[in-house]
């Protein structure tokens, strides 16, 4: 692979996962913990959905090495309980944020129930993410080549939603500042997104 065709690659890597980190499920999962927070800090929120991306980035490593490197299949049964059990993670998320904000936002926030890396690292084993990433380097035979493409993947992933999160954050400390009544609203309306999708993805089909 030439130099100009492995920067396409590897650009393509970036790209996808800017793109895939707007999956809904992973905008559900850090929206919900954004919204559980009393105070709105962008750095904190910041701070979740980077932490989102270290986990799902990892399961994506964890798997290009086994696909690559040691040469093994991964069961198709795993990512199915990945999927299951993010499903259900995200309806413990929203549920939770609204009992939060119901009871005035004094109980601890979910940052203290839920780490934010183990909820990424489901979502990285589960879904898309395993296929977005390793069908492009499963055509390539050169793991070492494949194993950047799922760093440069990965690094997509952790920009957007990295941004995701301080945007959430930032948008939420603006409607306070006008009036706390749009952003409690606004905040039950991302708590209530992570409960509804999370009853989808358990229940469909």
């Amino acid at each position: 692979m030439d130099s100009m065709a492995l920067t396409t690659f590897l650009f393509m890597g970036f790209s996808l996962g800017m793109v895939h980190a707007l999956d809904p499920d992973h905008i559900a999962a850090v929206s919900g913990l954004s919204a559980s927070e009393k105070e709105q800090h962008t750095w904190r929120s910041m701070r979740f959905g980077l932490q989102w991306s270290l986990g799902h980035g990892s399961a994506l490593l964890i798997i290009a090495l086994v696909v690559f490197l040691a040469g093994q299949s991964i069961p198709v049964h795993l990512s199915e309980v990945a999927e299951r059990s993010v499903a259900f993670v995200l309806i413990a998320i929203g549920a939770l944020a609204l009992w939060r904000l119901w009871q005035g936002g004094d109980a601890p926030g979910l940052s203290a129930r839920f780490g934010a890396p183990a909820v990424g690292l489901l979502h990285g084993t589960a879904g898309s993410a395993p296929l977005l990433a390793l069908i492009p380097i499963s055509q390539i035979g050169q793991p070492i080549v494949g194993m950047f493409y799922v760093l440069f993947f990965s690094a997509g992933v952790l920009l957007a939603m990295t941004a995701l999160g301080g945007a959430f954050a930032q948008s939420l400390r603006t409607l306070k500042r006008i009036d706390g009544r749009i952003s409690a609203l606004l905040q039950g309306l991302m708590a209530l997104f992570s409960l509804v999708l999370g009853f989808y993805l358990a229940f469909q089909g």
